[in-house]
């Protein structure tokens, strides 16, 4: 399954428990994809990306930090992949 930015976008704003009029930003999405390494541009995420971005919007929606989620980052099984 493929995800467009934005349902992702209004996927992680609903996960987080924001309003449809407070969605995420489409430039946190951007930064977000860069800190996963995602190939810039990208316009669809499929499953294993969405969980990617689901691990970490779960992240900083706990108060997580930058730095925390990057030492994460650097184990392999830092998030639960659907595959």
């Amino acid at each position: 399954m493929l995800y467009s930015r934005r349902d992702a976008v209004e996927l992680l704003s609903e996960e987080r428990g924001r309003s449809p009029r407070h969605l995420l930003t489409p430039s946190l999405l951007s930064k977000w994809c860069a800190d996963l390494g995602f190939k810039l541009g990208l316009k669809e995420f499929d499953t294993d990306q969405m969980a990617q971005l689901r691990a970490m919007n779960q992240h900083y929606a706990c108060g997580g930090s930058r730095k925390e989620l990057l030492n994460k980052m650097r184990n392999p099984q830092w998030y639960q992949s659907p595959n």
